[in-house]
């Protein structure tokens, strides 16, 4: 069986230690490399080896008892989380390294409910147990089962699920096995397809306890997986998902696929959206160094040369696998601050958005953003510039990334008619109370064919629209096609673009807007005597928080909040308490704004000065386009 799995942990748990040493006890390298050494196989990045720390995720292989694994080693830190989601989707199981010193942390928390959405089984391999003088495995279990909310137990080994103590425990998980086991009729295969169903519904994970460092436990997690984990069946079509894509040193695109199904060879063609393209080159990664095959099959992981524009998260081939939509989002930007052609600098930052498109780099009013997840992440964007284009780059401070979007539902109008062009688009825009942007067509083929009603939605769909208030991107509407035209002799490809462009903008000037801010949630701890000032903060800034929890001398406090309050908080916890208080934050959705019109003065968008963007729509005349302005726009319109 071919086996894909992620390694996934909170920042300095033992994650890429623990993939060294599993690939060393596998024969894959000759001796140990660390991340903080800067000699680890799966950190070959001079980035990653000279800050000690994971920011790509990265593959290699294995095999162990009769099956074939590939290895995904993600990254901890949360500037990088983007890159760590993107891998979810093309994994068969995860390996959730928590430090048995720290016990389950916040962005642990973060990565199992990652996993749990995307439904996938979730191993637990507790690290670090060398590190204390008396360890307590019932301990660390209850903490994991508490703060993960899951069901886990401890293994030694792979025969312990045949131990009538594991036995009884899965028994309060699966009614099957507890009627034979009350019967007195189950025995070893019966037990095994039990723990294989349970492991793959996500009723329960199992757990080994050891050290990556010293090598104990590595290869028994593996055990465990490769004999409980239920394979998935898989078609004769070729179909594949893209997950991550890179520049070779050559400066050749590799985009890295897992084969979802079927087989795909050199010179064969792979189909993506509109597009067809044939693939020159079929890699085999080992970190850094790769091999050259003649073809992948279900279950392989290669690096594909000949695709121009694949980013992570499109589908390839025959596929009928739900993508995982991005949970991670970014809630800062910062401008680029350069003495380059803006050419050269766009041209540097979309290479790397290809590998990241959370970057969403933006060029608005002579000036290029780019979106991010943290400060640590701008850091990493100039040393990515610097060291594989050449370019010096530096970004303003931190801004929070807000969006738009509507209170109430607006028609929007858009007409195109400059000499020999024709379009008009008519379009209802909703409130989408189930969050993202989508589209219907309440149009009749007869009154405008099918192709052109596709066209509409591509292009309502593609493009980051911007709101009015403050320039952000629009989010949570769905657009509904309420009429269109075209002419048969002088609509051109463009024209129903420019249309529903113009007729969204047009929309937006006459609706009632909201400004939506991201919000974080956060585990605070602090001493008890400094709750009090803590609650008065948290309130201060605009944040909620659940009744507090006392934890002996200690007391932990959970809640959410706006970025632009919660921000910096950290730096005056650890001042006022002297450095006892800890907070983690991360991203959890985005609200209706706190502070509207201050940040609407703040910004000052000029919305008239914002000509990619324009609300107006041409019309002709005498032989000659003409511009209407958006609040007199519905007085010429054709389909009235």
């Amino acid at each position: 069986m071919k086996i894909t799995i992620g390694v996934f942990a909170h920042v300095d748990a033992g994650k890429t230690t623990f993939c060294e040493s599993l690939l060393y006890q596998t024969n894959q390298i000759k001796s140990l490399g660390r991340v903080d050494h800067g000699n680890s196989l799966m950190d070959h990045n001079e980035v990653e080896r000279r800050r000690g720390i994971t920011i790509f995720s990265d593959i290699a292989s294995f095999s162990y008892a009769n099956n074939d694994y590939w290895l995904v080693d993600t990254p901890g830190h949360i500037d990088f989380s983007a890159e760590m989601e993107r891998t979810i989707a093309v994994l068969d199981a995860a390996i959730l390294v928590i430090s048995a010193p720290n016990g389950v942390q916040s962005h642990t928390v973060t990565i199992h409910r990652l996993l749990q959405a995307r439904k996938i089984p979730v191993y637990i391999f507790i690290n670090k147990i060398d590190q204390l003088s008396e360890v307590d495995i019932n301990f660390c279990i209850a903490d994991i089962n508490k703060n993960l909310a899951i069901n886990s137990q401890i293994l030694a080994n792979i025969s312990e699920i045949y131990n009538p103590n594991f036995v009884e425990w899965l028994c309060e998980h699966d009614n099957h096995l507890l009627e034979h086991f009350l019967e007195d009729t189950h025995n070893d295969k019966i037990v095994l397809e039990a723990v294989k169903n349970q492991v793959k519904l996500g009723n329960i994970s199992l757990a080994v306890a050891g050290s990556a460092l010293q090598q104990h436990g590595i290869l028994e997690t593996i055990a465990i997986i490769g004999e409980t984990l239920a394979e998935t069946p898989k078609n004769e079509d070729f179909s594949a998902v893209a997950f991550k894509v890179i520049h070779d040193k050559k400066g050749a695109k590799v985009t890295f696929v897992k084969c979802i199904s079927g087989k795909l060879g050199i010179k064969d063609e792979i189909s993506y959206g509109d597009i067809c393209e044939k693939i020159n080159e079929i890699r085999k990664y080992q970190g850094e160094s790769y091999t050259k095959v003649t073809s992948a099959s279900a279950g392989d992981i290669v690096g594909l040369i000949g695709l121009s524009a694949v980013i992570p998260g499109m589908l390839l081939g025959n596929n009928d696998v739900k993508m995982l939509v991005p949970t991670l989002q970014p809630a800062l930007k910062a401008a680029v601050v350069h003495n380059l052609t803006h050419d050269v600098v766009m041209d540097c930052l979309r290479k790397i958005e290809q590998q990241d498109p959370m970057l969403k780099v933006d060029y608005v009013n002579n000036e290029i953003n780019v979106c991010i997840m943290g400060k640590i992440q701008l850091e990493v964007l100039k040393e990515l510039a610097l060291e594989d284009f050449g370019i010096s780059l530096d970004f303003s401070d931190c801004s929070i990334m807000y969006k738009e979007t509507l209170a109430e539902p607006i028609m929007g109008y858009g007409h195109f008619e400059p000499l020999r062009h024709y379009a008009e688009v008519h379009l209802r825009i909703e409130p989408n109370p189930k969050g993202g942007i989508t589209f219907a067509s309440e149009v009749h083929v007869d009154n405008l064919p099918k192709q052109h009603q596709n066209l509409i939605q591509h292009h309502a769909l593609e493009r980051d629209h911007k709101g009015i208030l403050t320039g952000s991107s629009l989010t949570d509407v769905h657009f509904v096609l309420t009429k269109g035209a075209i002419h048969l002799k002088h609509t051109h490809g463009g024209d129903l673009k420019e249309a529903t462009y113009r007729a969204v903008r047009q929309g937006l000037e006459k609706a009632a807007c909201i400004i939506l801010e991201p919000h974080y949630s956060f585990i605070i701890y602090v001493d008890t005597p400094t709750l009090g000032r803590v609650l008065s903060d948290i309130t201060a800034m605009h944040g909620t928080f659940e009744p507090p929890e006392t934890l002996g001398e200690r007391t932990c406090i959970k809640g959410s909040g706006p970025v632009a309050t919660f921000l910096n908080y950290s730096a005056e916890l650890l001042s006022f308490t002297k450095g006892t208080g800890a907070i983690s934050l991360w991203f959890l959705d985005y609200f209706p704004c706190h502070n509207t019109q201050a940040v609407i003065e703040k910004i000052a968008y000029q919305k008239e000065r914002d000509m990619e963007n324009t609300s107006s729509s041409v019309f002709l005349a005498k032989g000659a386009g003409f511009e209407v302005k958006w609040d007199k726009a519905e007085e010429y319109m054709h389909l009235m």
